[in-house]
């Protein structure tokens, strides 16, 4: 099973590779899970949980876990919702150095990985795994 499960495999995978990212980003005090919520809420014009959450396919527990621990260390604000309207989410400024260090270790760490498969087959992966998490979102 372990060598023909998609799932098992994936995870083994998914394990390795953050591993990988968290050796490089280590020095900018992030790792392979807070830096895309960080990223995905400079690049959002609203960001909110609900958004995030959708956005990066995390569920709610791993995304509240982690925006507490990037709240507690004051990389970000997040507001309290006001009547209908959800509470928005914000970098601080201390969030935002921390995102440009932690971008430029993820630079590294994605050349190291390109590097030692080929930027091409690296392109092939990433594109065949939207395709799987599409066609499995779909499938529900």
């Amino acid at each position: 099973m372990a060598r023909l499960c998609l799932s098992a495999n994936l995870r083994r995978t998914e394990r390795v590779i953050t591993r990988h990212y968290d050796a490089y980003l280590a020095e900018s005090g992030l790792t392979a899970v807070q830096l895309p919520i960080l990223a995905c809420i400079a690049a959002a014009e609203e960001p909110t949980f609900r958004l995030l959450a959708e956005q990066l396919d995390l569920d709610r527990s791993t995304l509240s876990r982690n925006l507490t621990l990037l709240r507690d260390r004051r990389l970000v604000k997040i507001d309290a919702p006001s009547g209908p309207k959800p509470g928005l989410i914000a970098l601080t400024a201390k969030g935002k150095e921390a995102l440009r260090h932690a971008h430029g270790r993820w630079r590294e760490a994605q050349a190291a990985l390109a590097d030692s498969v080929s930027s091409p087959t690296l392109d092939e992966a990433i594109g065949l795994l939207k395709i799987l998490r599409r066609a499995t979102r779909d499938s529900r």
